[in-house]
């Protein structure tokens, strides 16, 4: 099994605890749009059920919230560069949390799931600037 073709092993009990905590959140319309947005951007690199990552990214978003003192329909508000800066900064904090994530954190895990993320985030940049 080649890098490319390897399949991510993460934490299968931390992904099913994940799936029922999601059921119980209630999102604000921004908060579902951005949880949205980013999970489909994510599974197309993610092998995981769509409820475990919106899960997860609403875990990163909130933590992105409390840091910054700010929630995600406030930056609604906020010129297009500060919630360009905002899918960054929440984007990098997702790496790192799915990183942390791997069941089995061998290097190769690690590289493959750090690639796709520099990936989509160059991929992405011009779109995240303008």
């Amino acid at each position: 099994m080649t890098a490319e073709t390897m399949e991510l092993e993460f934490d299968q009990e931390a992904v099913s605890k994940a799936e029922k905590e999601f059921e119980k959140i209630q999102l604000d319309p921004a908060q579902q749009e951005m949880v949205d947005s980013i999970t489909k951007i994510t599974s197309e690199f993610i092998s995981l059920p769509e409820t475990a990552v919106k899960s997860f990214t609403w875990k990163v978003m909130n933590n992105w919230q409390k840091m910054r003192r700010i929630t995600i329909a406030e930056l609604e508000n906020r010129p297009l560069r500060d919630r360009n800066d905002a899918a960054k900064e929440i984007i990098k904090q997702a790496k790192k949390f799915y990183l942390e994530l791997l069941s089995e954190s061998t290097l190769e895990q690690r590289e493959i799931l750090a690639k796709n993320f520099d990936t989509f985030i160059k991929h992405n940049s011009p779109v995240l600037h303008h």
